[in-house]
């Protein structure tokens, strides 16, 4: 695995996001629920690093208020306790 996919990877799983296989390309992976599996888009590796860390650090909130994932509410429970956590 390349560590830009690592940090793709890591970055989204803090909000419960998983990254599974190549969508296209190999470029493009698809992003699932990480409860339900319910398909939430696709993100590409062309991302300078620490880039997907700062997207996903700045769509927190949004993900808190049910705006960005999926309906289970999986994300809105897993940010909401990242933004608890915050100072």
């Amino acid at each position: 695995m390349s560590p830009t996919l690592d940090d793709i990877r890591d970055s989204y799983s803090r909000v419960g996001i998983e990254v599974e296989g190549v969508a296209t390309y190999g470029t493009y992976y698809r992003l699932r629920c990480g409860r339900c599996a319910a398909p939430l888009g696709s993100v590409g590796d062309r991302l300078l690093p620490g880039l997907v860390r700062q997207i996903v650090d700045e769509q927190v909130e949004l993900y808190a208020h049910g705006l960005l994932g999926c309906k289970c509410g999986y994300q809105a429970e897993r940010a909401r306790s990242l933004a608890a956590s915050r100072p």
